[in-house]
């Protein structure tokens, strides 16, 4: 499977094997991009993947989730809420609001004080469990699908944002008011990370295709490509390696060349990461 499949693309799901999503969620507030960037240890030999260096407060409010790129807001929606703990969503459930997102690494960004790297986010989409037209059942034998029940942005793909595999996903959990009213959108806006958490306000180098030469840029560390946790190189990715692909192509589409193609590249790690970047 590709690591970023374009938008629109069929997807036999019979024989296609889907792939391990981890969904990190939060009640009442956003989950921001600066709360995932840590610095690695020295030896980074016992690390299974990136999110195993998580604060315990992030990685204890987290699912994990076998899916494919052409996955809706509203399939997403039904399996994240079936597997949560009891009481996160209310109960009735009716006029609770999810807002997704993306979270990955800023691979146009340098490596800041303290070994850490840039994460940014990009809006998925909103959902609405019930709706306006939504009515109580009684009996849970006669109560709608999930899937049924949802409005705003329920049709929208991971495929459609150029979701990457191996970005992660975050939802925030917006409960009804006291009157039953839904929450409106919170704003979309990033808060910075304490004392500007090391980033200094500093923007990066200019960069031939978003890959750099630093450690968290796509030419190694926790990029796409080089060594250590990237796509390339001697390090946990064991991908293709070899530098940048020439040409000009944002993130999310096919590089010049071949790009990623359906080949597994390197070891692998679990749900179909094909050797591709482990977190």
């Amino acid at each position: 499977m590709a690591l970023q499949p374009e938008a629109g693309s069929n997807i036999d799901r019979a024989t296609t094997a889907p792939f391990l999503l981890r969904l990190f969620w939060r009640q009442s507030r956003p989950l921001d991009p600066w709360e995932f960037s840590v610095a690695p240890p020295a030896d980074t030999t016992n690390i299974p993947d990136y999110s195993s260096l998580l604060p315990s407060t992030i990685r204890q409010q987290s699912v994990q989730i076998y899916t494919w790129p052409n996955c809706t807001l509203g399939e997403l929606t039904a399996l994240f809420t079936s597997v949560l703990p009891q009481g996160v969503i209310p109960s009735p459930s009716v006029g609770t609001r999810l807002v997704f997102k993306l979270i990955f690494p800023d691979t146009r960004a340098t490596i800041v004080e303290g070994n850490r790297g840039k994460w940014i986010d990009k809006p998925l989409g909103s959902v609405v469990i019930g709706g306006s037209n939504a009515e109580l059942q009684d009996d849970p034998d006669e109560a709608l699908d999930m899937k049924d029940m949802l409005e705003g942005d329920a049709h929208k793909t991971l495929a459609g944002a150029r979701f990457v595999i191996g970005d992660y996903v975050a939802c925030s959990i917006y409960p009804p008011g006291q009157d039953g009213r839904v929450q409106p959108l919170p704003h979309h806006g990033n808060r910075g990370p304490p004392r500007d958490g090391g980033y200094g306000g500093r923007g990066p180098p200019p960069r031939e295709n978003g890959y750099g030469g630093g450690d968290y840029g796509r030419g190694g560390g926790y990029g796409r490509g080089g060594g250590g946790y990237g796509r390339g190189g001697p390090g946990y990715g064991g991908g293709r390696g070899g530098g940048a692909p020439p040409g000009d192509w944002r993130r999310g589409e096919r590089p010049p060349g071949g790009g990623y193609d359906d080949r597994p590249r390197g070891g692998g790690y679990r749900g179909g990461y094909g050797g591709s970047r482990p977190y």
